[in-house]
């Protein structure tokens, strides 16, 4: 054991004391022996110092992506602790071992405490993507699926709505009723979680619904179909979306061009460049450059020639000039 691990853990140990944020990564890629001996010194940590740390563990893997404290979290998962348990699944929504589905089913149908089973049951959408994509061991799936469909029945609301969210990657025949439910429920809360739900499904049979909401008055609804259109990519949404680009409600914009780059075509790439061309934001900027590089991808092209007004255009952008041009004769008219 190295002495900086070691005097890690001492720090850890010492009450009142900061978190030594730059000394976590010591905790990151653990080996047995080292995961063990923190093992030790865990349960000595007060409740509050253990939630704190794995707060802090989390911060660090999204900020710096080459560390991976993925065994801690594990050992976490059958902490006492109500928040160190909910605090360690948040922090796995990126894994995707099938070691993992025993432990999250299980809290996701029968945790104590309900932010846990929400925790599980929302990360246990990642494994139903998964599986719909044949990459999970035979009979993991239904498994996976079972344990949410139970969990959307669970007497805490927002245990249900994760549930829901997740199945929404889901192509069991049961789950589009459920979306259509909660979509029909007219509660906000339950047709965010359909809307997020019908953009993860794959089906553009929910084009309808998603379209409406593009206009709704709530701007969580509008942002959650936002969304939902650019993964369904629907083209008919094209030009709500770019009214959408002045819409003031936080986070409408920046979902709006990430929409638009999903679904490409002339007057998404127009919309986005001209935005560009104007942005002075380097955060923004980032974001349509990364939008226009997604959109060049989905016309299969990395070179922007659809950008070209004088080259020949495909049916996408002959209907896409054709809707320019009825909007023109009607603005003439």
């Amino acid at each position: 054991m190295s002495s900086s691990f070691e005097q890690l853990l001492d720090t850890l140990g010492q009450s009142g004391a900061e978190l030594p944020r730059a000394d976590l990564t010591f905790l990151s890629d653990l080996d047995a022996p080292r995961i063990e001996r923190f093992r030790q010194v865990w349960a000595s940590f007060p409740g509050e110092r253990r939630r704190e740390l794995m707060a802090e563990l989390g911060r660090l893997a999204q900020e710096h992506i080459e560390l991976n404290f993925e065994r801690v979290d594990r050992m976490a998962l059958t902490d006492p602790d109500a928040g160190v348990r909910r605090q360690a699944i948040e922090n796995l929504w990126e894994a995707e071992d099938p070691s993992l589905v025993p432990a999250l089913t299980s809290a996701a149908r029968g945790d104590p405490d309900a932010a846990v089973r929400a925790a599980a049951a929302c990360t246990l959408g990642a494994f139903v993507y998964l599986g719909e994509l044949g990459r999970l061991p035979p009979g993991l799936l239904p498994q996976i699926e079972e344990a949410l469909l139970e969990a959307e029945r669970d007497s805490d609301e927002t245990v249900q709505l994760r549930s829901l969210e997740s199945l929404g990657y889901s192509s069991r025949a049961e789950v589009p009723r459920l979306i259509q439910a909660a979509y029909d429920s007219g509660a906000e809360t339950r047709r965010r979680s359909a809307l997020l739900a019908m953009g993860r499904s794959a089906d553009d049979s929910w084009r309808a619904p998603v379209l409406a909401e593009l206009r709704s008055p709530s701007a969580a609804l509008r942002l959650e179909s936002v969304k939902a259109a650019g993964e369904l990519e629907l083209k008919d949404g094209v030009p709500d979306l770019i009214d959408l680009l002045d819409d003031a409600a936080p986070g409408i914009r920046t979902a709006s061009i990430w929409s638009l780059g999903q679904i490409g075509g002339r007057r998404s790439a127009e919309a986005l460049s001209r935005l560009l061309d104007a942005a002075e934001d380097e955060a923004e900027a980032g974001l349509l450059e990364d939008a226009l590089d997604q959109l060049a991808f989905v016309e299969g092209t990395r070179d922007f020639t659809l950008l070209d007004l004088d080259g020949e255009a495909d049916d996408d952008y002959e209907s896409d000039d054709a809707d320019e041009s009825a909007d023109a004769d009607d603005e003439a008219g």
